[in-house]
């Protein structure tokens, strides 16, 4: 009787091994790139929207700014109308006491209210990137140098600016209102008309002091707004890349794939090969046609 025992198959090669995971292997692989280019196409969305806001603040800020000159100019124009009328000079002649704070008679007189100014800016990239932006450099380079500034430093020079704008206004409140106070007082008396002139120029010095400090803000906004698209334009590189990278392990797992269909002479091999190979005319024709 013959030996019916069949023989065994002879062992796989590491190569052998290694072929039938590679299809496997790379199709994961270009499937975390696929995930990673997305994470970071989310990441570049999402940094744009935040350029788009500092957008809109530094627009706020800079027509604030250019409300409260026109305010400025609308004063100076009612207090040199008054002034005339009722020719008088100045009705507050007091000046303030040396080592001692200005009173509103002070401020009427001319002694206020004191100049203002915006905190210093400590990080020598985002003082650079404040004078170029006052330079009006082109949008290349603003983003060159913005790629250099930490966004933590123009979020704490932002911080600090709102800050002392808002203390410059607690600052003011009282002696202000107690100026304002003093016009009122003074309203139907002989130089009442000359006091009324002597607040409106008060109020156009205030104005224009405020002004200045709103354009501050606005220009570290568009800084904010120039960091904020820079670091945009950084996530959405990265997503390039990584959707380059998946697209190469995908022609790798094709590769691979049929590769080893063609040497198990299976027919999905010529199936896949034809499927491709459609699947490159139709990406050709959308990319080229008007569709």
């Amino acid at each position: 009787m013959p030996d019916e025992t069949p023989t065994p198959d002879a062992p796989k090669s590491l190569l052998d091994r290694v072929g039938v995971a590679l299809p496997i292997a790379l199709t994961a692989l270009a499937t975390a790139f696929a995930g990673m280019s997305t994470g970071e196409l989310q990441q570049a969305m999402l940094w744009r929207s935040y350029a788009a806001q500092d957008q809109a603040k530094a627009t706020s800020q800079w027509t604030l700014a250019g409300f409260k000159r026109d305010r400025a100019l609308i004063c100076q124009a009612a207090a040199a109308q008054l002034a005339a009328t009722s020719g008088h000079g100045n009705p507050f002649l007091a000046v303030a006491v040396p080592g001692t704070e200005p009173g509103p008679a002070a401020w009427l007189a001319g002694g206020g209210p004191p100049p203002a100014r915006l905190p210093d800016i400590d990080d020598e990239a985002l003082a650079k990137l404040l004078a170029d932006i006052r330079s009006r450099l082109p949008e290349a380079e603003l983003t060159a140098q913005a790629r250099r500034v930490p966004a933590a430093a123009v979020n704490a020079a932002l911080d600090a600016a709102e800050k002392s704008v808002e203390q410059t206004d607690r600052d003011w409140d009282g002696t202000v209102k107690a100026a304002a106070k003093l016009v009122a007082d003074e309203a139907g008396a002989p130089r009442g008309v000359a006091a009324q002139a002597a607040g409106f120029e008060l109020d156009r010095r205030r104005y224009q002091i405020e002004a200045s400090l709103n354009q501050g803000v606005s220009l570290l906004y568009e800084a904010r707004l120039k960091v904020s698209s820079a670091e945009s334009d950084r996530h959405q590189r990265k997503s390039k890349h990584f959707f380059y990278a998946m697209l190469a392990a995908q022609v790798g797992a094709t590769v691979a794939a049929l590769a080893l269909a063609r040497k198990k002479q299976s027919l999905l091999w010529a199936v896949a090969g034809g499927t491709g190979l459609v699947a490159i005319v139709i990406g050709a024709y959308v990319y080229l046609a008007d569709v």
